[in-house]
């Protein structure tokens, strides 16, 4: 009974119900949007820092971290191909990539720059899609001197495929080397200031450039991102002689954006709580003055204070189902014609080129969004409930 008299409360102010309705749809929109853009943001920006720069996992030599030596690679791995074996041995695993940094100074002749090169073994590097080829071919196992130039290096040293440079750098025993090498190919990452110094060649010319057989790290891929806690357990358990970090250790940015995005999202649940609580608060409030005589009548006929108190909260609860329903429906249609839409955005701080808008639908943000609508419009309907069950008997049936 209590809830179909809420029900038909609600109806006969329908215009005042509208516009608590519209306030918390809008809220819940609102918070389904930018939750679900977050969420895609932390799953792109995750995925792209994984599988761009860093894998799922980092395996060094044991030690590594705490060496200080200024000579390259004098921590680095001896016998890769046996670690990559006992690693891939895991069905988990996708594979294994070694890598090399390093950096040093790069020549056209004319004018010098310095430079951070990525080694990389061409064929696994294909794999990861790390960055975008605007010119030029990409990197081979059978070209052990060619390299590829970032776009603002490349504009820097005026060089175009087919043109040739020296780099220069330390090899592992301390002294200087150089080596001529032909410009395969232009990249761009899309993060300005790595590109303008950013150089990537095969394996086998960084380790003649420097004079070693040793590789700095095997960056490991997995097939899926929620099995890195796991998997590290067992390499580890398995392996002696290693170290090894997870991506999460690795990625200080992909942090620092989670911790501004869940910032902004805070305070906007926090303003959509206040507006629908002051909103939905104001039309239960106006509904007790104007059905004041109605509450005396009640009381009069024997209703009891807790039985009103319970009336005009269900109010407050039909209002937030509602609303909350309501929400859902539209945020999910919006989201669903914004990831149609091809919207592109501009480029953020640092970057050079935009990326798409998209929307992702998961479960907690919507029952985010429904829990926020529903739980506000209630709290809000306690006050006005509390003063409706106070009035005096004689005060409400005589009021005009």
């Amino acid at each position: 009974m209590i809830i179909k008299l809420a029900l038909r409360n609600i109806l006969r102010n329908g215009r005042r119900s509208a516009i608590t309705l519209t306030v918390i749809v809008f809220g819940a929109v609102g918070l389904i949007l930018f939750g679900g853009y977050k969420a895609r943001t932390f799953y792109g920006l995750r995925e792209s820092t994984i599988h761009g720069r860093i894998g799922h996992m980092q395996v060094f030599k044991e030690g590594y971290a705490r060496s200080q030596s200024a000579k390259p690679l004098d921590r680095g791995l001896d016998d890769v191909t046996s670690i990559r074996k006992e690693i891939e041995r895991d069905r988990r695993v996708k594979m294994t990539a070694a890598q090399i940094t390093l950096m040093g100074l790069v020549s056209n002749g004319d004018k010098s720059e310095t430079f951070i090169a990525t080694a990389v073994e061409p064929a696994k590097d294909h794999a990861m899609n790390s960055q975008r080829i605007t010119s030029g071919t990409d990197l081979t196992d059978s070209e052990s001197d060619a390299v590829m130039v970032g776009k603002g290096l490349a504009e820097s040293m005026h060089v175009k495929p087919g043109d040739y440079l020296t780099i220069m750098t330390t090899t592992t025993s301390g002294s200087l080397n150089a080596m001529d090498v032909r410009v395969a190919g232009i990249f761009m990452t899309g993060v300005k200031e790595f590109d303008e110094r950013a150089v990537k060649m095969p394996i086998a010319g960084a380790q003649l450039l420097l004079q070693t057989k040793k590789v700095e790290k095997l960056l490991v891929f997995l097939n899926n991102t929620d099995d890195t806690a796991a998997v590290h357990s067992a390499i580890a358990t398995r392996m002696r002689g290693i170290e090894i970090k997870e991506w999460s250790q690795l990625a200080p940015f992909y942090h620092q954006v989670v911790a501004l995005y869940n910032g902004i999202f805070g305070f906007l649940g926090i303003v959509v709580f206040a507006i629908v609580v002051f909103s939905v608060a104001n039309t239960i409030l106006m509904s007790v003055f104007e059905r004041t005589r109605e509450i005396g009548t009640l009381m009069a006929m024997g209703t009891t204070r807790g039985r009103l108190r319970a009336m005009f909260v269900a109010e407050g609860v039909g209002i937030g189902v509602i609303g909350g329903i309501l929400g859902l429906a539209i945020g999910a249609l919006l989201a669903m014609l914004i990831n149609r839409g091809h919207v592109m955005l501009p480029p953020p701080p640092g970057y050079t080129v935009g990326y798409r808008l998209e929307i992702m639908m998961q479960p907690p943000v919507l029952i985010t969004a429904f829990l926020v609508s529903f739980i506000t419009a209630t709290i809000s309907s306690i006050l006005p409930a509390l003063k409706a069950s106070r009035m005096k008997i004689v005060d409400a049936l005589g009021h005009i």
